[in-house]
């Protein structure tokens, strides 16, 4: 199965972050000798399962920085991550050929091609309409000693939320309103457990949540039939939204040349 691939490059850059990387949008943000974007698409142009790309953000930026990349599209940015995301279905909608979408945020330069591939290759064991990555906070600390994360204490393990995702394109009309509140709390696992109610939070602050459960709640209030899928890969898990990931960044991909 071939997947079409969303970047979803129009995240404004944070001040703390701007302080040392003085640019408007993450995704052009310099980290050894490219842009921030650049390593997410590169690793997206070489996985075999990746088709069409589509990257919404900054388009004129954009395509200066990929002038003589081909089969790579561009649409302008939404007000938030989700109609940037529905702006570049849209577009998919005429152009793609895949029922499923491969979206990625643009600031996980440490993205890998064997990540991508091992996360489609564990979505597809399992039917589903939506599937999100989690990583164990011993795979994460192994690969990147000293990276702030938020972790969240299951039943099952204590895991952080990964970077990529997968989704039906049938769904997301449907979806938009709920994934919209899932993007906004994404950063806190208590403020996400309230939107699926009260006794999910009281099985999350008593460690009694597990996966299943969570999955289970996530159909019910949302409609969509979601998977969690653990990685190995802490290359999922690392995204660079402050100055100490961006120092972790430009040291472990300075010497990177594509």
């Amino acid at each position: 199965m071939y997947y079409d691939a969303v970047i979803l490059a129009g995240g404004e850059n944070s001040s703390e972050l701007k302080k040392i990387a003085p640019y408007d949008n993450e995704a052009l943000i310099i980290i050894g000798k490219y842009p921030m974007v650049y390593y997410v698409y590169h690793a997206l142009r070489n996985s075999s399962q990746v088709a069409k790309i589509v990257i919404s953000g900054p388009t004129e930026a954009l395509r200066n920085i990929f002038s003589r990349e081909e089969n790579l599209f561009f649409v302008d940015k939404g007000a938030n991550a989700v109609e940037s995301l529905a702006s570049a279905v849209n577009f998919l909608n005429e152009v793609g050929t895949g029922s499923r979408i491969l979206v990625t945020p643009t600031d996980i330069p440490f993205i890998t091609v064997e990540a991508i591939d091992d996360f489609i290759e564990c979505c597809e064991q399992q039917e589903a309409d939506f599937y999100y990555p989690l990583i164990s906070k011993e795979v994460n600390e192994k690969r990147f000693p000293g990276v702030a994360r938020t972790y969240v204490k299951l039943k099952d393990g204590t895991f952080t939320g990964g970077n990529l995702f997968i989704l039906r394109k049938e769904i997301i009309d449907r979806a938009l309103d709920k994934a919209l509140q899932l993007v906004e709390r994404r950063k806190s696992p208590l403020a996400m457990a309230r939107l699926f109610g009260f006794s999910l939070v009281w099985k999350l602050l008593t460690r009694r949540l597990s996966i299943e459960t969570a999955e289970k709640r996530f159909a019910k209030v949302i409609g969509i039939n979601g998977k969690a899928i653990i990685s190995t890969y802490a290359e999922v898990g690392v995204d660079v939204d402050k100055p100490s990931d961006l120092e972790i960044a430009q040291k472990y991909l300075v010497d990177i040349d594509f």
